[in-house]
């Protein structure tokens, strides 16, 4: 009837894939204009959400050879990867680095990960875990995984395992567009402390007469000395055009 609500199994979707998949493209549009550390959490929320069964979540990013919880639902999921990290193995680990789903119904008896399975169901009490790799579809060399635990044996069928794959092909492209804005921000500032670097060795130059090297090497023992980065003592420099400097390099002095 007009109206009313229609059902997911009524437009032939039982699993609810349809409104996942609306609800990670909602997620993906506030990602455009939120902060980035939110939205990766928001995504580990929807996993538990979502995901029949999940009691714990987050996400793994494997970058210049570390792993790292970006988000993390709670502290039960962060020292479960927290704990596979140390011992480099579980099912999270493997996602990234080996093959891109992990499904595991009991942890305490899986052969492929004893140390952690046992340590992690009797430390913290998960029972069940459903590891997926991310595709990121950049070149930053960044690899993440979705990871889910649960409190229940056997937790995840293939329904979970359905859903999962929704989340982590939506998540993927989240991750990746997180990257990439976190890289042109970094860009941006390191474009904008080299320029103002730039500025201070030039006022250092033409007050001094001081060749480029020196002018740096100026700002590099000003920097040391008082104990502060040299992009703010830059800065300082150009904005004031003044050095308060107590020690001059080798070779270089006041004129």
């Amino acid at each position: 009837m007009a109206g009313e609500e229609v059902t997911t199994e009524e437009r032939g979707d039982p699993v609810g894939l349809l409104d996942l998949a609306e609800a990670m493209r909602a997620l993906d549009e506030r990602a455009t204009h939120e902060d980035g550390p939110q939205a990766l959490q928001e995504l580990v929320r929807l996993c538990i959400e979502r995901l029949p069964g999940a009691r714990w979540a987050s996400l793994t990013v494997w970058r210049g050879g570390h792993f790292r919880s970006e988000a993390s639902s709670d502290d039960v999921a962060t020292r479960a990867d927290a704990l596979q990290y140390e011992l480099g193995s579980g099912p999270c680990v493997d996602a990234v680095l080996d093959e891109p789903v992990y499904v595991t119904g009991d942890v305490s008896v899986d052969l492929r990960w004893p140390e952690w399975g046992r340590r992690v169901h009797a430390d913290l009490g998960v029972a069940s875990v459903l590891s997926q790799r991310l595709t990121l579809l950049d070149d930053s060399g960044a690899i993440a995984a979705l990871n889910v635990y649960s409190d229940v044996f056997d937790a995840f069928d293939q329904r979970a395992v359905s859903t999962g794959l929704v989340l982590s092909t939506h998540g993927s492209l989240l991750v990746t567009a997180l990257l990439a804005r976190s890289r042109a921000t970094n860009l941006l500032r390191a474009l904008a402390t080299n320029r103002e670097i730039g500025v201070a060795m030039g006022i250092l130059m033409q007050r001094h007469q001081l060749t480029r090297q020196q002018a740096f090497d100026v700002l590099r023992v000003a920097s040391q000395d008082s104990n502060r980065k040299l992009a703010v003592v830059a800065s300082e420099v150009a904005d004031t055009g003044v050095l308060d400097i107590r020690r001059w390099p080798p070779q270089v002095g006041p004129s």
